[in-house]
């Protein structure tokens, strides 16, 4: 039976070298016991239970002596496994110490990345789903996916599938890179180059007032709306190809007086623009027709110039080519009564002189009708 006494407290490290990934550099305090006979390496894979006894290595199996020097390098190791290490000392009696601290050397194996699509040097324009594929010998904890460098996305679960917008990209080549992390720090990575044609979709513009082929007068509602994949930077309205309103943003509304763009056929036509100077349009044909004929006025009474005593009777009608909406009296200029109809009677006591009685009629389209007289008292 091994006998097992505290020799002392060694302090155990690894010595960082820039070796194959199987092999192991370890380092010791020395010991202070006048009677070391020499050192002794324990070594297991994927467990820190003790006590250790692992195998495989070019050193042999678990306790490995070195003798009395205060390193050693243990080749042959499996880079797929996470491995432990302790030094004991022993003396010349057989007794053996304690193991030190314990050190590990993680699994080295990095994750397998690839990018399966887009393919290698493909032009892709849009919203492109950039699909990456990582396996790990241990376990992949975390996928990452890069274009020029620039992080874009990650994931801890597979599928690895990233959306990658490119609409709003500049045209040209783009390196995609895609990262694989295990729980050991391991990382794989994969690159591809892809092109990007840029934003080549023009806005879609939809015009919903005044609808096309329509008759119109008056003061009417433009209304238009645009939509685009990246996003509309600007709206212009145009009647017959001259600029009448623009706006930096979807949806369009302008109020349009047609009494000032002339009767007949008008084009209006709405064109959209995103930020790659993409531009779309939609436009409608109305018929501008507005009433420019003024209502005719006549004045039933007074039906004499004379007046016999003090009460003035006024009544009046009139006549549109579409409608009158209003009838006003006046006497001597100042407002007598108003009726929005198409008709009107009025009265009122005056005295002696001359007085001027006007009637106005008006039409929706703000045409005004007018008649005067004149009575003495």
């Amino acid at each position: 039976m091994k006998a097992y006494v505290p020799l002392f407290l060694l302090v155990l490290t690894l010595i960082p070298v820039a070796a194959f990934p199987s092999s192991v550099s370890l380092q010791w305090d020395p010991s202070t016991d006048p009677d070391l006979a020499g050192y002794r390496v324990y070594y297991q894979a994927n467990s820190p239970v003790q006590p250790f006894a692992g195998s495989g290595a070019v050193e042999g199996a678990a306790p490995i002596d070195v003798s009395t020097g205060t390193t050693a390098s243990i080749s042959g190791l499996d880079p797929r496994n996470s491995y432990y290490f302790a030094v004991t000392a022993y003396n010349a009696s057989g007794a053996e110490s304690i193991y030190s601290n314990v050190v590990q050397v993680k699994e080295m194996v990095p994750p397998v990345v690839g990018i399966i699509s887009p393919a290698p040097n493909v032009t892709v324009t849009g919203s492109v789903a950039v699909n990456v594929s990582a396996v790990d010998n241990v376990g992949v904890t975390n996928a990452e996916l890069y274009a020029n460098g620039k992080f874009l996305a990650g994931g801890n679960s597979a599928p690895y599938v990233f959306n990658w917008p490119t609409a709003s990209l500049a045209p040209g080549q783009y390196t995609l890179t895609a990262k694989a992390y295990d729980a050991a720090g391991n990382v794989g990575t994969a690159e591809q180059v892809v092109f990007v044609s840029g934003d080549a979709a023009a806005p879609t513009v939809t015009i919903t007032a005044p609808s096309n082929n329509k008759q119109v007068s008056g003061i009417v509602t433009v209304t238009a709306g645009a939509t685009d994949n990246v996003g509309v930077t600007g709206l212009a309205l145009y009647d017959n190809s001259t600029l009448v309103y623009a706006a930096n943003q979807s949806p369009l509304s302008y109020n349009w007086n047609t009494a000032t763009a002339g009767a007949g056929s008008h084009t209006l036509v709405v064109i959209a623009s995103d930020a790659a100077g993409n531009a779309g349009s939609s436009s409608v044909t109305v018929t501008v027709s507005n009433d420019v004929t003024s209502p005719s006025v006549n004045i039933l009474s007074p039906s004499s110039s004379t007046l016999s005593n003090a009460n003035l009777k006024v009544s009046a009608s009139a006549k549109d080519n579409v409608a009158v909406v209003r009838m006003e009296v006046y006497l001597d200029g100042a407002l007598l009564l108003g009726t929005n109809s198409g008709s009107i009677s009025a009265s009122a006591k005056v005295a002696a002189g001359v007085h001027t009685v006007a009637v106005n009629a008006y039409d929706a389209a703000g045409n005004k009708g007018s008649r005067t007289v004149s009575v003495i008292r």
